[in-house]
């Protein structure tokens, strides 16, 4: 199991080390929001191999905002396992198997060289796709607004 950076967690909220936490986890969340966004742009220009990537990017974004709230660490790993994923995204009430396992598979689509020639991507594919990119967004981050304001 990986060390978590203990001696960060904040012991209130009017510490440096609570207000360095939210910043960090705040410009994670923006940098999803922001990947988000631009992958909409690129399939407008049909770009869908970078849609894939930006994709890949805003639920990579959104999970590491997750591990520095949860394990109070500024400095999230570079890759995040199945294995470090699957506790972030799971609760009490909500299986996280699905979730983690679409960020797996955006993790595989984006990281392919080249689409095999027989199965190019298609638009309603990608836009597939971002729709679920963006409602597991929503879905983490309504949870870690949540989380923040407890």
């Amino acid at each position: 199991m990986q060390d978590h950076d203990i001696s960060t967690q904040p012991s209130s909220k009017h510490t440096p080390a609570y207000h360095m936490l939210r910043t960090t986890i705040m410009a994670y969340h923006q940098h999803a929001k922001y990947h988000l966004k631009l992958s909409a742009i690129m399939c407008n220009h049909n770009q869908f191999k970078a849609c894939l990537i930006l994709c890949d990017w805003a639920l990579a974004s959104m999970i590491k905002a997750l591990y520095i709230h949860k394990y109070h660490s500024v400095h999230p790993p570079k890759e995040l396992t199945m294995n470090e994923i699957l506790p972030l995204v799971h609760t009490d009430t909500e299986l996280g198997l699905d979730i983690a396992l679409f960020i797996g598979t955006m993790q595989h689509m984006s990281s392919l060289e080249d689409c095999p020639h027989d199965q190019p991507l298609k638009l309603n594919n990608i836009e597939s796709l971002i729709q679920r990119t963006e409602e597991i967004l929503d879905d983490l981050s309504a949870r870690l607004m949540k989380d923040s304001s407890e």
